[in-house]
């Protein structure tokens, strides 16, 4: 029978890149320039809530530290340290040598070292602690956008929502668009080289997890702004488009791509940056002076859309 220091120093335990101390003792130090600043996220995946009960463990570990890769991302930072608390039903070591092995292949693509964390016996729940450095003030916050911003995205939007969908039998999908699909939903690729680079032109940002139209709500009203957005800009697979399916593209959550607003002098340098980082990026409306937020079609109509995205108490 394994204990839990067993479990950690077997999966979890690992040589540190930029930590004075690491995973072992009753915390971590991380060594720190005065001239640079913390940034700390913390996000937590629950069973049956955040993934499904079959889900593939290396998967899933890939993705329970991407997910907060992304938030470091959206804040123009640099991630570098993180903590893993896991609670598990029962010790599974095939399980744990996949979730491990997922877990470190994000952290060793992008730089992180763990440097902590604990595990206990219960419900299987991940939760994770990124740490990031930036430029002192130079962080992007949700409450920058300024009227008359481009509103930009990386990426594809809906992929990870019809994924889901997919899997829980209530959408169709052509074979090869359901595995790239699935595959959005659990590897998503955080935009950490993109996110770094774009705080010395964006003035906004914030990660697409609980939904297109949900987080930009949440930058117009950090902002005091309102947004008008081009439907037809919305860069998503042409399923969506052919098939009218608008609400994974606007509502569906799980995109971890970065949704950002910059000067419109701004754009070529964005551009330039989003090739160097071989990153994709779409133009998809326009910060607005009027609090309101509006949809527009490619007849230039002002279409219905629903106005909320995931929320785990709604």
């Amino acid at each position: 029978m394994s204990s839990e220091f067993e479990i950690i120093d077997r999966y979890f335990k690992k040589k540190m890149k930029q930590t004075a101390l690491g995973v072992g003792d009753d915390a971590a130090i991380i060594n720190i320039k005065k001239n640079r600043e913390i940034v700390i996220s913390s996000d937590m995946l629950v069973e049956n809530v955040h993934f499904l009960k079959n889900t593939n463990p290396a998967r899933l570990g890939w993705k329970s530290l991407a997910v907060n890769l992304s938030d470091i991302a959206a804040m123009g930072a640099i991630p570098k340290w993180a903590t893993l608390s896991i609670s598990l039903p029962k010790i599974n070591h095939d399980w744990l040598k996949e979730f491990s092995k997922g877990f470190f292949k994000c952290a060793d693509q992008f730089g992180i070292d763990l440097i902590g964390g604990d595990t206990t016996k219960g419900p299987l729940t991940i939760s994770i602690t990124i740490m990031g450095d930036i430029k002192k003030n130079k962080s992007l916050l949700r409450s920058g956008a300024k009227i008359n911003d481009d509103i930009w995205v990386t990426g594809q939007l809906g992929m990870a929502s019809m994924g889901l969908a997919s899997l829980q039998g209530t959408l169709r999908l052509a074979p090869s668009l359901k595995v790239k699909c699935i595959k959005a939903l659990e590897t998503p690729t955080p935009k950490v080289l993109i996110g770094s680079h774009i705080s010395r032109y964006a003035n906004s940002c914030i990660d697409i997890s609980d939904g297109l139209i949900q987080d930009l709500k949440h930058v117009l009203k950090a902002s005091s702004a309102g947004a008008t957005l081009l439907l037809n800009e919305i860069p998503c697979d042409p399923f969506i488009h052919t098939s009218k399916k608008y609400q994974f593209v606007l509502n569906g959550g799980d995109d971890y791509e970065l949704l950002f607003t910059a000067p419109k002098k701004h754009r070529l340098a964005i551009e330039k940056i989003a090739k160097k980082t071989k990153t994709a990026t779409s133009i998809i409306g326009i910060i607005t002076k009027n609090t309101s937020l509006k949809v527009i079609d490619q007849k230039g109509k002002s279409i219905s859309f629903n106005s909320k995205g995931f929320d785990h108490f709604a």
